[in-house]
């Protein structure tokens, strides 16, 4: 067994693919989640995302593939962080930000109408109010954490049929979103990484992957857009699938729209 000193040099283990997030956290002396207090009554609770390997993308063959979502290439996650195991929710936003944009009704349902400004505001706010370092995952994250080392169009295989048990899309929406949590997880214990709204990563927003870093990879350093990610109660199938991206601008106080919302993530100190 390494000590902590050396464990500390070396630095995280690398999941080796086949590990549980209990498994992995255990080898790693990592809590397996972790839960914020927004307020006397209201909670967040986050999952451990190991740190490891992925090929990022789609190949020219999958269903639905379009080109902005390669060239593949393999991505490597040096660091372990913690992520919502739902996207932020109204009555979490409202605990933060003492308002609630959003055009659904619904206090377990995900907040949207939120901008990418709205969104990093929050993590800032949060950041302040529980010590920890909150923000946007990057998109290499999100894709690698809604992966959960699955290879295929989505995370549970390439069968349409199975998305109704993991998302809220336009097949089963009813046009609007739907308390978080309702559907089956990922490998992860992530919910409603498909579907329900799209959610927004920190990345400036690329037409191609070609020549951005494959280690840690935080996106360029400029774009017309930011990226999101996941699809939306108001997307179809190809929409949901790993791999997919959109680009939407940034600006703080863009019209939002009622689709798109986020998740945080927790970095380790």
């Amino acid at each position: 067994m390494l000590n902590s000193k050396l464990k500390g040099r070396l630095g995280p283990p690398m999941w080796d693919g086949k590990e549980t997030i209990a498994e992995y956290s255990k080898r790693a002396d990592l809590k397996e989640s972790m839960s914020l207090n927004l307020s006397s009554n209201v909670t967040m609770e986050l999952v451990l995302i190991p740190a490891g390997e992925f090929i990022m993308g789609s190949p020219d063959s999958e269903a639905g593939h379009f080109s902005i979502e390669g060239p593949q290439r393999r991505v490597k996650i040096t660091k372990p962080f913690y992520l919502g195991v739902t996207e932020v929710t109204m009555e979490q936003y409202g605990a933060i930000m003492g308002e609630n944009p959003s055009h659904f009704s619904g206090l377990s349902n995900p907040v949207e109408m939120v901008t990418w400004g709205n969104a990093v505001q929050f993590c800032k706010r949060l950041s302040q109010k529980t010590g920890k370092t909150v923000r946007l995952p990057t998109e290499a994250e999100w894709e690698y954490a809604c992966r959960a080392g699955s290879k295929t169009r989505f995370f549970f295989g390439d069968d349409l049929k199975k998305l109704r048990k993991y998302a809220w899309f336009d097949k089963n929406s009813r046009r609007r979103t739907h308390p978080v949590g309702q559907k089956k997880p990922n490998g992860w214990g992530l919910f409603d990484m498909y579907g329900n709204v799209m959610e927004w990563c920190s990345d400036w927003f690329q037409d191609s992957y070609r020549d951005l870093a494959t280690t840690d990879p935080v996106g360029a350093g400029d774009g017309k857009g930011r990226v999101l990610r996941g699809g939306s109660w108001w997307d179809d199938e190809d929409a949901c699938r790993s791999a997919n991206r959109f680009a939407c601008a940034p600006i703080e106080f863009a019209i939002a729209d009622d689709n798109v919302g986020f998740r945080v993530a927790v970095a380790l100190k």
